[in-house]
């Protein structure tokens, strides 16, 4: 998340959940594999950080202050497992809620003791990735806990769970707007490769036609993709430390492209 490189995908991502949260509204995000959907919700949610600090604590006691600066913050983030109950999902995402709450708390207090009477939920949006996996019953538990507690909720899942949530009128009618997570343009792809390579100490020249082949070579293969990008760059360099290169080359690229397997990113 240090290395978070914030494309206009992303900036799409974030306005889109603050318009969910605005309108209090329940939003759906889907996008093919690796473009990034997971990656931009916990970037938007520092919950890279806030997760750390939940995973240390007891539901209803938090014993450490935040690591960070919670008062800005107001989205948990929630992965169901497979096959998961509704009574376990009911119990997870009130945990959360409740050690999310209770860290803020000592955020917005700081060093001064937290008033008895003081008993609020600062969460406003309850981002659930991997949608995919609810069944049906599942799926009517969040549509249960988005009208009890007054949230916004994003669910983000493949291309498809749009259509099967339209099988659910009761939850389907209050989706309020629908987010298409797109692959990177060839632009985008070219800016972080070039960010990536220099993090993983390759030198790229824009006046080296080797190097933009090399980018034209990472750019057709990927799609836009993000995911395959960081493994193909990562299998590049494995491979250049393997026959002591000190450049990237079209050659380099295809030989890590030989050494993954590429399912259907499209």
């Amino acid at each position: 998340m240090n290395n978070f490189i914030v494309t206009k995908e992303y900036k799409r991502f974030a306005e889109f959940c603050k318009a969910c949260q605005k309108e209090n509204y329940i939003g759906l995000c889907y996008g093919s594999a690796g473009v990034g959907k997971s990656m931009s919700a916990w970037h938007w949610a520092r919950w890279d950080k806030v997760e750390d600090d939940i995973n240390q604590a007891v539901p209803y006691v938090v014993g450490s202050k935040p690591s960070i600066d919670m008062e800005s913050l107001n989205t948990i983030i929630y992965t169901p497992e497979i096959a998961d109950s509704p009574k376990n999902i009911k119990n997870e995402i009130r945990n959360l809620m409740l050690a999310f709450n209770r860290l803020k708390e000592k955020s917005i207090y700081k060093d001064e003791e937290i008033p008895c009477n003081v008993s609020m939920n600062y969460v406003k949006t309850i981002i659930v990735d991997e949608a995919d996996r609810l069944q049906p019953r599942g799926l009517e538990q969040l549509r249960d806990i988005y009208d009890r507690n007054q949230v916004a909720m994003v669910l983000i899942g493949m291309p498809g769970i749009e259509k099967r949530l339209a099988r659910f009128p009761q939850l389907y009618s209050r989706v309020g707007f629908a987010h298409p997570f797109k692959s990177l343009s060839e632009e985008e792809v070219r800016f972080i490769i070039q960010q990536h390579c220099s993090t993983f100490g390759i030198g790229i020249d824009e006046k080296d036609f080797t190097d933009n082949e090399a980018i034209a070579a990472i750019t057709r293969i990927t799609q836009g993709n993000f995911r395959l990008i960081m493994r193909i760059l990562k299998q590049a360099v494995r491979i250049m430390e393997v026959n002591q290169l000190s450049c990237i080359s079209k050659e380099v690229v295809d030989a890590a492209r030989e050494c993954l397997v590429i399912g259907n990113i499209y």
